[in-house]
């Protein structure tokens, strides 16, 4: 098949949806497919260091992957009414971009978020006919209203009329949690075309990560007991409660905490961690893929967190790549969380309420007094990725979908 992939994000760019997808696009491109992504031109704010400042061809073969890049003026992480506006353009911009490309494609495959992209994949059908599967990774607009980021009605009204609409049309909709199916059907969408399709990793090379510890060692802290975040820094992930976990634990002066990323809420974290002399606990910021598997394998134990005003259904995306290196977790996340049921059903971590800070300092000990607890909750975690989230399991999913679409097109034109 030849497959469009429309993804806003994509390598150089450093985050769990360039990674996703470039890891999806190269499974369908060793299947044997002819695949296409249509994405944004790489913003700074989204890579390492290192990569700023180069120059990024604009139409470039990678692993077999023919990417097409596009630029546009709006591209401001920091003021939300710029990012909103990006949202909303780049429709448009990544339409024109497909008219040039001037092929023919069997089925398109969008990322969602921004939901306006949604409109790219209406208006590709009703020009060619190609039919379309969104896939939801987040549920908006709730996760920009739970947390307050949101609050303009109108602005609201008219993404809730959006997103009605995206649940309604598309050909078929995948979404990374069970919880997120069941929340799309109540909102409209078609039963018989929803379904959960976790994020998925490459068995393969995530046995190569698991070799490398070296992280502990560059930072002079091998005889520490390593609790690491690594995601994104936003209003939305709650990490205001680690830095108050570190703070009440600096008398135990053998756990470290690490904060790794880039976000809204980077500067702030660094303030207080220098401000407050939480002297056990560090922010760094985005690193290199490599380096990034290799903190998370360094750790002893990984978290997960979301501000507990989240009640929109997720997964975060860096649950794949933390649970595929058998790392314990602490999900600290709301109770009714889809991350929340995994690590309960499978045993391969443990939930805290957020904003309860006496109850992540009592995961934090039970796991590091408990090596055989946490040996059981790598196993597990490993259990669950090999029969969830596996890509090429995953990936045969998607074929088996866009092989029924096709042939619902070809039935249509017959008739």
């Amino acid at each position: 098949m030849r497959i469009l992939v429309v993804v806003a994000y994509w390598l150089p760019e450093i985050g769990s949806g360039a990674h996703l997808y470039y890891d999806l696009a190269k499974e369908f491109v060793k299947h044997g497919h002819e695949v296409h992504v249509i994405t944004s031109y790489p913003r700074k704010y989204n890579m390492h260091e290192s990569d700023i400042g180069k120059r990024y061809p604009m139409d470039e073969v990678m692993d077999g992957i023919s990417v097409h890049r596009c630029t546009y003026p709006l591209s401001r992480r920091d003021l939300l009414i710029l990012r909103g506006l990006e949202h909303f353009i780049l429709p448009h911009v990544y339409y024109r971009r497909f008219k040039k490309l001037n092929m023919k494609f069997d089925v398109v495959l969008i990322y969602i978020p921004p939901l306006p992209l949604y409109n790219l994949g209406e208006k590709i059908r009703r020009k060619t006919g190609t039919p379309y599967v969104l896939n939801f990774q987040d549920i908006h607009p709730d996760e920009l209203t739970d947390v307050g980021v949101l609050k303009n009605r109108l602005v609201i009204y008219l993404l809730k009329r959006l997103e009605k609409k995206a649940y309604r049309d598309p050909d078929y909709i995948t979404v990374m949690s069970p919880n997120g199916v069941e929340l799309i059907k109540q909102r409209g969408g078609r039963k018989e075309n929803i379904e959960c399709i976790y994020n998925s990793i490459n068995m393969d090379e995530i046995e190569k990560y698991r070799k490398i510890k070296t992280f502990k060692k560059k930072e002079g802290i091998e005889d520490k007991f390593l609790v690491t975040y690594a995601g994104i820094l936003s209003p939305f992930q709650g990490l205001d409660d680690i830095l108050d976990v570190a703070k009440e634990m600096k008398e135990h002066e053998d756990i470290m905490f690490y904060i790794v990323g880039d976000g809204m809420i980077r500067k702030k974290l660094e303030e207080r961690v220098k401000e407050e002399k939480i002297h056990n606990a560090r922010v760094l910021g985005l690193q290199p893929r490599n380096v990034y598997f290799d903190i998370i394998n360094s750790s002893d134990v990984d978290i997960v967190s979301l501000d507990r005003r989240m009640t929109a259904p997720c997964v975060p995306g860096k649950l794949v790549n933390l649970l595929g290196l058998g790392k314990p977790i602490i999900a600290n996340v709301p109770p009714t969380n889809d991350t929340a049921r995994i690590v309960k059903e499978y045993n391969c971590g443990i939930v805290v309420q957020p904003g309860n800070i006496e109850e992540f300092k009592r995961a934090v000990l039970k796991l590091k007094n408990d090596k055989k607890l946490r040996e059981e909750m790598s196993r597990n975690g490993i259990k669950f990725v090999e029969e969830k989230m596996n890509l090429t399991k995953n990936v045969k999913r998607y074929e088996e979908i866009f092989k029924m679409l096709v042939e619902r097109v070809g039935d249509r034109n017959a008739g």
